[in-house]
């Protein structure tokens, strides 16, 4: 009789412990994605309305999967890299060049994005968003002299 109380007790906590860990798996990526991030900054920053947040959610999926590709290229180079380091070549004009080619892609395709992210906005939020690249590039022009 003990030994059926003490199983049923470790087949609860069992099943406890599986239904926690599926329940974190499900928020924990959400919460910390650029996904979520981007989506709430245009909710609460630009104000955008319910339909262009599905655009931008469509316009974000098309972004992440180039971005992806992209990144996978520059993970390919990353490890060129260390092997020339490894092997002491203080340079490699041609890998060089290649990374500075995937670099050059992935900025821009985040620039499309956001041309496609001002497509969505109304002038108002174009306004808002045009306030935010100067400030931006204005702070990378001044820390760069």
């Amino acid at each position: 009789m003990k030994n059926k109380y003490l199983y049923a007790l470790i087949f609860i906590l069992i099943l406890s412990l599986v239904f926690t860990i599926l329940k974190d798996k499900r928020k924990a990526p959400r919460k910390n994605s650029d996904f979520y991030k981007e989506i709430i900054f245009l909710k609460n920053k630009l104000e955008f309305s319910d339909d262009q947040i599905e655009l931008a959610k469509k316009e974000y999926k098309r972004y992440s999967n180039k971005k992806d590709s992209i990144e996978r290229r520059f993970r390919k180079y990353d490890i060129i890299i260390i092997n020339d380091i490894n092997e002491e070549i203080s340079s490699n004009p041609e890998n060089m060049l290649n990374y500075y080619q995937i670099a050059k892609s992935l900025n821009e395709e985040r620039i499309n994005h956001w041309i496609e992210i001002r497509k969505i906005a109304n002038d108002s939020q174009v306004k808002k968003l045009d306030s935010i690249w100067s400030r931006t590039k204005t702070k990378i022009l001044s820390n760069s002299d």
